[in-house]
């Protein structure tokens, strides 16, 4: 029993020996003679931005910051993946991270206000460069507006969600108004003081507050005596989406009422009209509309071009073959749209040419005839009809649409002119 003790104690001695030798052993190091190295910190990388300036090439760019010709090279092979740097515009912003005393190994372009190219350097495998290319994400709202005329379109006085819209976007919102009821109003001869709309509109809105996109989904307008509505609806057997009426009927016509966006008619179709330069009276077969030098003239239908360039006293002028042996004729042209020549095909509403004032004309303005069978008619009080309505198997669809956008929209009033309540409520 004490021997059994003995060697156990003894056994106890011998371990703590060789512990102790093991903490204080001639290769253990104390807390004290440990040496702490300090790393130096690597410089902040530096962040700077240029914008491309008229003239400037990315090679001129990319050697003031530091980049030579092989980097450069493999940046544009990179870059051209994506986009041409041939077309980048002036103004466009170039973003360079760098260190101190070392050339950039990112890059950002904002080729424009929805897409970022970035760009990186592969390391060491040598002036090797990747790129990829980002979306700008958007966020969807929707907005309802009222307006109440006074004048003219674009200065209606505006209620509902109008507070959110800027002055840009204010007017972007009476065009694409007038492009819903272009077929059934006259924007500078129908309108009459106190017309009201109302719209429901959906956006697509930038981080930075900016609006890539808006169409209207359903809009109410009360001309004169008549309330038109249009209801946006979008299917696979119309090439894009149409606005139709409440019945399904649509609004959109084979031929736009005016080939300019709100305009004014300086002279109409009048068979004895003095002229202003000959001195006489003569048959004046179109209708003249007064507008800026440079203002887009848009086809009034689909057609085949079957002439454009000069034409004597029309100037510059473009003649479009439609169906049903109807053609339509825009002189005065300061120039002829880019691709716009004999023989090409277009569609409603593409530009075609440029308001000017060329051939026998005293004043920058356009004038637009309409041949039926060869002669020219008035424009003006041609019944033309429509385009197709919505397909008998997608009026459930519709319908169910309808519903929904219509009670949206008519949940916020038509705006009426005070002084007319207060007449109202006196009778």
């Amino acid at each position: 029993m004490n021997t059994r003790l003995s060697t156990a104690a003894g056994l106890a001695l011998a371990g703590i020996l060789i512990l102790g030798w093991v903490a204080v052993g001639p290769r253990a190091q104390r807390p004290a003679d440990v040496k702490v190295v300090e790393v130096p910190t690597p410089p902040a990388p530096i962040a700077l931005v240029h914008r491309l300036q008229r003239g400037e090439t990315l090679g001129d760019v990319f050697e003031d910051h530091g980049l030579g010709p092989a980097a450069t090279h493999a940046i544009a092979e990179a870059m051209g993946e994506f986009e041409s740097p041939r077309r980048l515009r002036p103004g466009v912003a170039i973003h360079f991270v760098r260190r101190p005393g070392e050339s950039p190994a990112r890059i950002r372009v904002d080729l424009d206000a929805d897409r970022i190219l970035h760009l990186w350097s592969d390391g060491e495998a040598g002036p090797r460069w990747s790129a990829r290319l980002d979306s700008v994400q958007v966020v969807r709202d929707t907005l309802l507006l009222a307006g109440l005329i006074r004048s003219n379109l674009f200065d209606a006085e505006l209620s509902g969600d109008a507070e959110t819209l800027g002055d840009a976007e204010r007017f972007d919102v009476a065009y694409r108004l007038s492009q819903v009821f272009a077929w059934q109003i006259d924007f500078w001869r129908d309108l009459r003081r106190n017309d009201a709309y109302r719209l429901l509109i959906e956006r697509e809105v930038r981080p930075d507050g900016s609006v890539r996109d808006a169409r209207v989904l359903a809009a109410d307008f009360r001309n004169d005596r008549r309330v038109l509505t249009g209801v946006r609806f979008e299917h696979a057997a119309a090439e894009r989406a149409e606005y139709y009426d409440e019945a399904g009927e649509a609004l959109r016509g084979q031929f736009l009422l005016a080939p300019l966006d709100i305009v004014r008619v300086t002279s109409g179709f009048n068979l004895r009209r003095f002229h202003p330069v000959l001195r006489r009276t003569r048959p004046h077969l179109g209708v003249d509309y007064g507008a800026a030098r440079g203002t887009p003239v848009r086809a009034t239908g689909a057609g085949r071009v079957s002439r454009a360039g000069w034409w004597g006293n029309y100037g510059n002028a473009v003649e479009i073959r439609h169906a049903n042996n109807i053609r339509t004729r825009y002189a005065h042209l300061t120039n002829v749209a880019r691709g716009v020549a004999a023989g090409t095909q277009v569609e409603q509403g593409q530009v075609i040419g440029y308001v000017g004032d060329t051939g026998l004309a005293t004043a920058p303005h356009l004038h637009y005839e309409f041949l039926r069978n060869g002669a020219q008619v008035n424009p003006a009080r041609l019944q033309l009809p429509r385009a197709e309505p919505v397909p008998a198997e997608l009026r459930p669809s519709f319908a169910a649409l309808r519903e929904v956008v219509l009670a949206r929209l008519r949940s916020l009033p038509m705006p009426v002119d005070p002084t007319q309540r207060a007449r109202r409520t006196q009778d």
